[in-house]
């Protein structure tokens, strides 16, 4: 009865959302780019230099504008029909692309885009060197990061400098994790150089998990961003336990200030460490301070964290946007109506773990969260339905593929590759 209430709740927040006196009329046109799993991450570059804006999804990318595919490595058969729900949780890993996080950058600095692929948590990250016009070769593979986790590897601009850098767990032995920065090598063929932001030795609480793990916030498990916090124009590092002062030096610091903040637990005590995907910082209330934005990346919810004063210290106080959307394992942060407001698109990682989690047999939703403040100065959270029958993986990604001034979605997961060109 629970999962057909939830149900008719997706039916009628897509008959309304379109309705809203509040937000603009915003509709997509859903095209799917490919029914094959390759991938649970998609970003989008020019890799041919023909001006125009390719698709990457894991293993392949797709050539613009008729989404013609080639292959970046071999092609994994991941999930299929061997699917067998009654296999304990962590048996089932070929069920998985090879794919949580794609960006590209120009690693070797030749003038074409190349590829960097987070495989899986705890796995390695490889960057493919792009072979320029010679499609239907596949792409030379270098190693970048040994064992990487969290499942949100990003690529940010966090130091404000326009030169994006990898944030993601570095694993240093002992089954410990530290949250670092990486940048490449001066010889791009060598391990890329980490740079630590926090060390589970540097923290006075211990943190672990399935006994055997011990990391830094934010260097293991879910739950990561960036934004500015303190008010003071740099950037701090967002993660589920708390989030870290960026230095003022930037980037000759490497160990950042801690500031334990449970999101994790004020949102669900009871899923502490299924929590979360990318957050985001904005400034939701109107009151000049950044407020945090997160879903439940394996169980129901999605949340907002007010930023208050505490005894003269930042604190937050956590508010529901909605209980009706599970396994919210991507978001990303746009402004789609170009009202000044970012809009947060997210979506259901379809069969997350499997058919395990909360609300699996729930529609595979994309979905998008605007936020206004009402007459009575209130925050006012709507959730307006992109999509009923799709969802997204790890990671959505958001560009103006078609260049008429309007942001379109990208998503990629089990029932595929999906692209929503915004009318």
């Amino acid at each position: 009865m629970k999962n057909q209430l939830r149900s008719l709740f997706i039916l009628l927040l897509l008959a309304t959302s379109f309705l809203l006196p509040a937000q603009k009329n915003i509709s997509f046109e859903k095209i799917i780019i490919d029914k094959t799993y390759v991938s649970s991450a998609i970003t989008t570059a020019d890799i041919d230099r023909d001006g125009l804006q390719d698709i990457i999804a894991g293993d392949v990318w797709y050539k613009a504008p008729d989404w013609e595919r080639h292959e970046i490595r071999p092609l994994g058969a991941y999930y299929g029909t061997l699917v067998d729900p009654t296999r304990p949780v962590g048996s089932g890993a070929r069920y998985y692309a090879r794919s949580i996080g794609n960006y590209t950058k120009d690693v070797d600095g030749d003038g074409w885009l190349d590829v960097l692929t987070f495989n899986s948590q705890g796995a390695p990250c490889y960057w493919y060197r792009n072979p320029q016009k010679n499609y239907d070769q596949l792409w030379q593979e270098y190693l970048a990061i040994e064992l990487f986790h969290n499942e949100s590897p990003q690529m940010l601009d966090i130091f404000g400098d326009g030169e994006p850098v990898v944030l993601a767990g570095n694993h240093i032995g002992d089954g410990k994790y530290t949250l670092s920065w990486f940048t490449p090598a001066s010889d791009p063929t060598q391990l890329w150089q980490p740079h630590v932001i926090g060390h589970p030795d540097d923290f006075h609480y211990s943190i672990t998990f399935r006994n055997t793990s011990h990391f830094a916030p934010g260097g293991y498990g879910h739950g990561l961003g960036a934004g500015d916090i303190n008010g003071d124009g740099r950037q701090d590092i967002i993660t589920a336990q708390g989030w870290y002062e960026g230095p003022e030096n930037g980037r000759t610091m490497e160990n950042w200030t801690f500031h334990q903040v449970p999101f994790d637990t004020m949102a669900n005590p009871e899923k502490i460490h299924l929590l979360f995907a990318q957050m985001f910082a904005a400034d939701f209330d109107g009151d000049g301070d950044n407020d945090i934005i997160g879903g439940a990346a394996h169980a129901y919810g999605l949340w907002w964290f007010e930023q208050v004063q505490k005894n003269g210290e930042i604190a937050f106080t956590p508010h529901e946007i909605s209980m009706d959307m599970s396994q919210l394992h991507a978001m990303n942060a746009v402004d789609l109506d170009g009202d000044g407001r970012s809009e947060f698109v997210t979506g259901k990682r379809y069969l997350a773990h499997l058919g395990r989690d909360p609300g699996s047999s729930d529609p595979a939703v994309v979905a998008y969260v605007s936020n206004q403040i009402d007459d009575a100065g209130h925050v006012k959270m709507t959730t307006h339905l992109i999509d009923d029958d799709s969802g997204s993986g790890t990671q959505i990604w958001i560009t103006d593929l078609n260049r008429d001034g309007k942001p379109d979605v990208l998503t990629s997961n089990k029932k595929g590759t999906h692209l929503f060109l915004q009318k």
